[in-house]
């Protein structure tokens, strides 16, 4: 774990949000000095890409490295015409950082230089959070907009791998994503399979082939799977009783929580928080949970 020294540098050294109605342009021919990280998320431009100008359209995300060549034009008919466009438009989140960190991030995978992602409400968060961060004026934490930085960095990650395991690059390939992701959001409420279909605009059905396809497993399945994770972790980290935890997870019942915890766990949850109870070797911090129930047959 970084100590406070390592916050004590500056790793992001600009964040923002642009949007432009006039022309713009950026030249860096020679070589950037940082990682560029930025998501075109309205609009066009024109950007130089590995020895060419490239046309960029909503969703594209550009990952530059430190040396790479950049150039970003906006409000132009081609990038070699000083002919104006006749209604200019364009807007993007963009990330510059340095840093230890960073440079192994780069280094752990081959990262295409452009990519189109989908619009992807988790990757809009926290973009917005190192923003509204970098704002502040007068306690701006260097601490908090690295650990941003850092977790964009790694929520890209994933998005890349989801997007390479679609079959097509299309707004129906994410389909499957955006329904897991509405489960995760919304699991310990009590959910309907129509529900998740019209958080994406589909059927029932077309949303329960399309994310089986997908995932392997049925929506239903897959959100109990998201109650028993996060019960798992009240029972480990909280002083709740089993009965509440079930609750707060979105179980309709204890017996039904009970019942399907040791169907996919093989024990029941009174079971399973004593294996975490003697596990612990140190004592419990104030406020930490109470000693769970011995009656199992609630």
């Amino acid at each position: 774990m970084h100590g406070t020294a390592y916050f004590a540098e500056r790793h992001v050294l600009t964040a923002g949000y642009s949007r432009h109605n006039k022309p713009h342009t950026v030249s860096e021919k020679k070589g950037l000095n940082c990682y560029l990280l930025r998501w075109q998320t309205q609009g066009n431009c024109f950007v130089w890409v590995r020895d060419k100008y490239e046309w960029i359209q909503p969703g594209d995300l550009l990952l530059l490295r430190p040396s790479d060549p950049y150039e970003l034009i906006v409000g132009y008919q081609n990038p070699n015409s000083l002919k104006r466009l006749s209604k200019i438009h364009s807007s993007d989140y963009y990330l510059m950082v340095v840093g230890e960190w960073f440079d192994q991030w780069w280094r752990i995978r081959d990262r295409p230089t452009k990519v189109n992602i989908v619009p992807d409400e988790r990757l809009l968060a926290i973009w917005r959070q190192i923003v509204q961060e970098k704002r502040r004026v007068n306690d701006q934490s260097e601490e908090i907009l690295t650990c941003y930085s850092q977790i964009l960095c790694l929520t890209i990650d994933r998005l890349l791998d989801e997007t390479r395991q679609s079959p097509k690059k299309s707004s129906l390939s994410s389909i499957p994503y955006r329904l897991k992701e509405y489960v995760e959001q919304h699991a310990t409420e009590p959910i309907t399979l129509k529900q998740v279909a019209e958080s994406v605009g589909i059927s029932p059905s077309r949303a329960s082939h399309l994310f089986k396809e997908t995932h392997g497993k049925s929506i239903i399945d897959y959100a109990i799977e998201v109650r028993l994770s996060i019960a798992r972790e009240r029972m480990e980290y909280s002083s709740m009783t089993l009965e509440q935890i079930a609750e707060f997870c979105g179980f309709q019942s204890y017996s039904y929580f009970h019942r399907v915890f040791r169907s996919r766990l093989g024990i029941s949850p009174s079971e399973y928080r004593e294996r975490m109870d003697r596990e612990t070797n140190s004592p419990l911090s104030p406020g930490s949970r109470k000693s769970p129930p011995r009656d199992d047959k609630r």
